[in-house]
């Protein structure tokens, strides 16, 4: 598994964490302080850790039952990388699905994660 991909992997372990503080600490371990993660369905950027996981939770209280996976390995290069999501329901059904843009710093912590919601 690449260091990217591996970053990746505990990002979503810690989008799924049912408890703030662990969630906190897997995000500190994959994203920069100043990570900016950019969204439609946002009025503006989150540009901290600390944000991102207030988002997160914001999320995880309205939907508790869905939980971020992938569909796609990620694929990167440069220092960038891409990859399919989808969020799901616990009996398997896709509540939403879209793509994740993302660079890493030489760290190899996310400094930028752009996502985007496929139309239903």
């Amino acid at each position: 598994m690449s260091e990217i991909e591996q970053v990746i992997e505990d990002y979503v372990l810690g989008w799924n964490s049912s408890k703030p503080e662990d969630r906190l600490l897997l995000m500190k371990k994959v994203l920069a302080e100043n990570c900016l993660y950019l969204d439609s369905h946002l009025p503006k950027p989150v540009d901290n850790i600390e944000t991102h996981c207030q988002l997160i939770e914001s999320f995880r209280e309205k939907f508790p039952e869905i939980s971020l996976q992938l569909s796609t390995a990620p694929d990167s290069h440069h220092g960038h990388f891409k990859l399919t999501w989808k969020m799901v329901t616990k009996n398997g059904d896709v509540f939403l699905g879209g793509n994740f843009f993302g660079e890493v710093n030489q760290q190899t912590k996310i400094t930028k994660l752009v996502g985007f919601v496929d139309k239903k």
